[in-house]
């Protein structure tokens, strides 16, 4: 069976509530697989040795400003001209599955 087949590309479309052509789900096809082809290749980079980063830059950044509370609203305030509070929360319809 083939790893992204076309029902999965109209599955996955379906659930995102639109539709592919077969000539997209071609295009999307090959893109996929190159992606997976290029992801494949980290697993080749021989990462012994190397300590793992939490942060992506070397040196803290000390140009950002302090967090400094001015005025805050209280949450009776943001929330009064929302159409749907629930729990004191503004509440949306699903559109994704």
């Amino acid at each position: 069976m083939e790893k992204f087949s076309n029902e999965y590309f109209k599955k996955l479309a379906n659930d995102l509530k639109f539709d592919l052509s077969d000539e997209e789900i071609e295009a999307l096809k090959k893109d996929f697989i190159a992606l997976e082809q290029q992801v494949e290749l980290f697993d080749s980079i021989d990462t012994a040795g190397v300590e793992a980063m939490v942060y992506p830059f070397e040196t803290p950044t000390v140009y950002v400003r302090e967090d400094v509370v001015e005025e805050v609203l209280d949450q009776k305030d943001a929330l009064k001209n929302a159409k749907d509070v629930r729990m004191g929360h503004v509440h949306v319809p699903k559109v994704v599955k």
